[in-house]
């Protein structure tokens, strides 16, 4: 019988000091499961501007079991991620940072977990190296994605996961989200397990993440939570916000109504700041209604486009 292949994808920017390392290891931990795994290494530059590429190149005529994708620039750990779940041609798919923080060694308890029926088993970094000022930040940003996707799991931030092949498939990432990966995954209706990965310093080189990236984490979370929760029927989230809008407003004008027939003044005039506030929530309720649905005649657009569908089958019997 053949053997499933597993495609272990790794984004690489300016990783020489480290690419030869962490291949050796992967090459010395699947060589103790070629009895149940055939396996390939896709690796993917990302616009590297040391000598991570030539390093790459020399890898991929040496050794049968590497393949390189070189981008054109520097696109960001999402589309070279997406570059290399395009490229992968594996019946599992492991997907990890090429910088050593992530063990190969660890590969054996992923695949595990995807022959115990999981469609998606994920890294959970539960005693994390890093500092304070990386951590904390990282522990609110999990906890609001907990409760956006209602996904009991640690750790979204990590890119150390294994996937079945028709996850892979139906996966599209862009801007930053290949942190949402479990909530699209859930998405999907697939069975999500997390495992426990150890987590180290980066040994060589200079992490290209910073304190500052967190303010788009957040600002990413709105579209999460819109995705999640109101992709299929986004009126569900217009039309709510309107109504506070109006309901607002509304309430607004009844008191000022009220306020000057009880004391026979004219409270227009003498609160007009709060007349305009009450026009302005009324003009806005009307605006975000019909964004509402245009946004509802765009979703469905989409889900009409090719095969597209707001359900998916696991088995049919």
């Amino acid at each position: 019988m053949n053997k499933p292949l597993v495609s272990i994808v790794a984004p690489v920017y300016n990783e020489e000091d480290s690419i030869a390392e962490f291949v050796r290891r992967i090459e010395a931990t699947i060589a103790e499961l070629s009895d149940r795994y055939d396996f390939e290494v896709v690796l993917v530059d990302d616009g590297s501007g040391d000598g991570s590429l030539e390093l790459l190149k020399s890898m991929s005529r040496d050794k049968r079991l590497v393949k390189v994708i070189e981008l054109r620039r520097n696109y960001g750990q999402t589309a070279a991620l997406q570059a290399g779940l395009d490229a992968a041609e594996g019946d599992v798919v492991i997907t990890m940072d090429a910088d050593l923080q992530h063990f190969p060694e660890e590969i054996p308890m992923f695949l595990e977990g995807i022959d115990d029926g999981y469609d998606m088993v994920c890294g959970w970094r539960h005693q994390r190296a890093e500092g304070v000022i990386r951590r904390w930040p990282s522990r609110v940003a999990n906890l609001l994605i907990r409760k956006i996707c209602r996904l009991d799991i640690h750790d979204f931030g990590t890119t150390y996961r294994a996937y079945r092949a028709e996850i892979v498939k139906e996966m599209r990432l862009f801007g930053e989200f290949h942190r949402y990966i479990p909530a699209l995954g859930q998405d999907m209706g697939a069975r999500i397990k997390e495992v426990p990965i150890e987590n180290v310093v980066r040994p060589a080189g200079a992490s290209s993440y910073g304190i500052g990236r967190t303010f788009g984490v957040f600002l990413d979370l709105i579209l999460l939570f819109f995705f999640v929760r109101y992709m299929d029927r986004p009126m569900r989230i217009f039309g709510k916000l309107g109504a506070l809008a109006a309901a607002m407003g509304g309430s607004i004008l009844a008191v000022l109504v009220v306020y000057a027939y009880a004391c026979d003044v004219h409270a227009v005039q003498e609160h007009v700041g709060w007349f305009l506030l009450a026009i302005m929530l009324i003009l806005a309720a009307v605006q975000i209604t019909l964004s509402g649905v245009l946004a509802e005649i765009l979703a469905r657009i989409h889900y009409s486009q090719g095969n597209r569908r707001v359900y998916r089958i696991r088995n049919e019997w």
